[in-house]
Parts: C-alpha cells; structure tokens; sequence
C-alpha cells in the first residue's frame, strides 16, 4: 500500500475525504492528516508518505510553502493540490514545484479517483526505478558478477564508481573459486548450500562476499591468503561447511586493482581444471602442480610406446622380485609420462587403468590367482575412474600392487635377474661391476649382461645408471649438495656425474635443484 498523508485546515474535508475515496481499493492507505504546513512536517518525517494532499490555503504554513519545504529538504513525494479558487497563479506555483495534480474544491470524487490512479502508477515508476539502482548500484555480489564477466565496452570510471558505491573499494583482493564435485542433476542444490553456508560463515565477519556463477562459487575476500597457515585455514571452514560434499578450491592469487580481479578468477579456474594433477585436500594455487615437483621424473625424449612398454615391464619385475622400493618411483614415472602427452585427468585414469590391468595380467599368468582374488582386481580396476587426484591414485595403486605383490611372490626362472635388479637398488653407491654379480651368480659376465639387457631393456651400466640418477634427484630434492649428492649414488668424480646426470635428465644437477 501507498501511504497518504492529508493536510486541510478544514476538519470536515478531511474527513470527507477518509471517507468518500476507496483508498484501500486504489492501493492507498491513510497513514495520518493534519491542520497545517508546519504539523504536517513532523508527521511526514515519521510516517514517510509517499503520497501529499494538501490545501493551498491554511494558517501558520500553506501548501505551497509545506511543499517548497519538502522539495528543499530534498523530500520526493508525489502532491496533489487541493484549492478552493480556481486561481491560475496558484496552479502555476503548484506546476513549478511538480505537484502530480490540482484538484479545486469541492472535490469531485471520480476526478479525484483518476488523478490518484495515474499519481499510483508514478509512485510504482519510482519504486522500480529506485530498486533498480540500489539493486544495480548498491549490490556487492552483482558488482562483483560484473568484475567477473567484464564488457568489453565497459567505461572504467563508471565502473570504479560503482566499485566505490558498493564498498568494493579496497587494499588488496584474493578471489577464491571453489567447485562442488556432484552430478549435474545435484549441482544447483549444492550450490546454494553451501553458498548459503560460506555467506554466513564469511560475509557475517566482513571477509568478503560470497556469489554464484555455475559451476563454481566465488569468494572474494578482502584481505591476502599469505602463507600456508591461512590458506590451509581457509580450506578447513570451507570442508566444515560442505560437510560430506566434496569440493575442490582454488586461489587465483593476490590482486590490488578490482579491474585485475578478472585476470586472477581466469588463474582460479585454470587451477581448479588442474586439480587433479594438483595437491589433495588443501587450497590449489596456480601453475602449482604435483607433477613439477623435483619427486617426479624429467622424462627424456623417447617415443612414448616405447616408454610405457619400459615401464610395464620394469614395474612388473619389480613386483614380481619383491623390490618394493621401485613400485612407487615407477608409477610415478608413469604420471609424469601421461602427463607429458598432456592427457587430461579422465584420459589420465584410463592410462592407468591399461597400465595397471597389463601387469596385473603377467602377474595373474605365473601365479594362477584365485577367481575372489580376480573379483577383488576388477573391483579396484573400475574404483580408478573415481579418485579426484592424482596423488590418491597413485597411493592407491601403490597400496594394492604391493598387496598383490604379496600374494604372487617371486617365482619363474627369471629369479637370477630379479636379484640383480634387488642387489642393484640395495647397493649402487659401491663400485657395482657386472663381474662382481656374475661370479655372485655363477655366469660368465658376457652372457649375464646379455641375459640381463634381454629381460630389462638396458645395458647393466645403463641401468646402474638410471637408478643412480632416480636415487641422486630424491637427495637433490633433499637440499643436499651436488658434490655430496654424487659422493653418496657411487660416482667418485664430480664432473663425471655432472655429464651422467645431463644425459639422462638433459639438464645439470644445480638446474634441477634449482629451476
């Protein structure tokens, strides 16, 4: 209802006037009346009409007077104009101050209907227009929706205008994008939850403000994530909130213009389309992968085919000779290969799934596994296309391979290589020579290194080699130093393994210690 206010020095017009009009029928209510200008004003200031009806002539202050008052104090109420004489100079005045009507005593009922209906549908102009601007100008989150899809028309000082009017004005901004991991036909409603739940939790202690843009929602907070500590912080109220729903989050970094903020909510974005690749259950940061840490192998330029038929094998004569400690490094080194072919993370899976189920076939061939232990294989199988990161795949195949490992054992006639492959790992810092394990094993050194490069694919130096390397990177990543690092793998000169690393890792050890 539009609220009224009456003013008339005569009682019985004022109340004719309550009485003789449909107000409520109208979408009118009469909020109050009064005898004068001046104690119209303290009732105005109260109720907040958005409708005036006042007479021109009363004592103490007319209805010009109170309306050239109101309009002074910046009032924007709709008048209508009440007169006793049909004075063209009194219109006039009434004109100058945009009163919506001049109506002459006696008031004709049905005039006075039509000028209120058309006075209505002003005030209802007004009232959409003004919700308009405070929702457009006013509003942080659709401010903030505008900073994330920027025009490219778009006039900067308007912008900044808004940007100042909506409190967006500030030191420093760190845009958070965080992606609910549901179905489709679940995202909507999990996005309002915990949309609803992050505004609560963040908006109530000023940290920022919280919006919608499907698939993601979007934290803008007003103050830098600096250091691990707060970023982790940050992580555990948004997994409190999401309770059993799983997310992935994402900072696009720090910006200190709002007309950067585009640029970092792209960086989040890309991040988050990276978490698989990332670190699990902490907040993801861009270009900060899993696959560039020093732990995962600079893989050389081989044909790729090749380099997975490798792995394949080296990963099943691992299980199979018990070596326990190369399982990880060579899933590892199978991560970074998929990776290098710039797989995405469901190609990823699948990789995985044909790498694993090959050696799990050759194991499952010389060790005659049971039909429950091959339901439980092809149970784990189908799991792989379930895990979000890359490193809980890893852990997971890790963990399942060595049980497997467990059951199989070593057996074959491949025994004698698959001690070599064990006395290699557990000795290469000592002067290893191919002589010393063919008189360990009862072979002349000619046929073991051709027996050895015939199940292994390398020379017995190459190979010697390769583990020194793999063994020389996990200390470099240590902070150790380069002479030390080659003093302990088994090279007695420091250049020489400086020519060693280069040829495998096609790049000096201080380079990779220090890219």
């Amino acid at each position: 209802m539009i609220k009224v206010v009456i003013v008339d020095d005569e009682p019985k017009l004022r109340q004719g006037l309550q009485t003789l009009i449909a107000w409520e029928n109208l979408g009118f209510t009469i909020a109050a009346t009064a005898g004068n200008g001046r104690d119209a004003l303290k009732i105005i200031e109260d109720e907040e009409p958005e409708l005036l009806i006042a007479d021109i002539r009363m004592p103490v202050m007319d209805g010009l007077q109170l309306i050239q008052h109101l309009r002074s104090a910046d009032h924007q109420m709709q008048c209508i104009i009440l007169s006793g004489y049909a004075d063209f100079e009194y219109a006039k005045q009434a004109i100058k101050y945009g009163v919506a009507g001049y109506l002459v005593k006696p008031v004709n009922i049905a005039e006075m209907t039509a000028t209120l209906k058309l006075v209505r549908g002003q005030i209802e102009k007004e009232r959409l227009r003004r919700d308009w601007n405070r929702t457009q100008v006013n509003n942080p989150e659709l401010c903030l929706q505008k900073l994330l899809n920027p025009e490219k028309n778009e006039d900067p000082a308007t912008l900044r205008s808004m940007i100042r009017q909506t409190g967006l004005l500030w030191s420093h901004y760190e845009i958070v994008v965080i992606s609910p991991r549901v179905s489709e036909a679940d995202r909507s409603e999990s996005l309002s939850q915990l949309s609803a739940g992050l505004k609560q939790g963040m908006e109530e202690r000023n940290m920022g403000i919280v919006t919608e843009s499907s698939p993601y929602i979007i934290l803008l907070l007003n103050a830098p994530l600096h250091g691990r500590q707060r970023r982790d912080q940050l992580y555990d109220e948004i997994r409190c909130i999401a309770g059993d729903t799983r997310f992935i989050a994402a900072t696009g970094g720090t910006v200190t213009e709002p007309e950067h903020i585009y640029n970092a909510y792209v960086n989040a974005r890309q991040a988050v389309k990276q978490a698989f690749f990332s670190f699990n259950d902490r907040l993801l940061e861009p270009g900060l992968i899993l696959l560039s840490s020093p732990e995962y192998p600079c893989l050389s330029g081989e044909a790729d085919e090749k380099v997975l038929d490798n792995l394949i094998f080296r990963l099943y004569y691992s299980l199979d000779a018990g070596n326990k400690s190369m399982v990880m490094l060579l899933l590892k080194e199978a991560a970074a290969l998929f990776y290098r072919q710039e797989q995405e993370e469901k190609s990823v899976r699948q990789s995985f799934f044909f790498l694993t189920n090959a050696i799990i076939h050759r194991l499952a061939a010389s060790s005659r596994i049971e039909p429950k232990e091959m339901e439980s294989v092809s149970r784990f199988l189908n799991g792989i296309y379930q895990y979000d990161y890359l490193l809980d795949l890893l852990e997971e195949t890790h963990h399942f391979l060595l049980e497997f490992m467990e059951d199989s054992g070593p057996k074959g006639k491949e025994q004698e290589i698959k001690q070599m492959i064990d006395f290699i790992q557990r000795h290469y810092a000592e002067d290893l020579r191919l002589s010393t394990l063919a008189g360990l094993l009862n072979y002349s050194t000619p046929y073991l290194g051709q027996l050895f490069r015939s199940k292994t694919g390398e020379y017995f130096n190459t190979y010697l080699d390769k583990v020194r390397i793999q063994k020389a990177k996990e200390l470099l990543a240590q902070g150790m130093k380069v002479y030390e690092v080659a003093e302990l793998i088994g090279y007695a000169s420091v250049n020489y393994f400086f020519s060693k690393f280069k040829k495998y890792e096609g790049r000096s050890p201080s380079e990779y210690k220090n890219p």
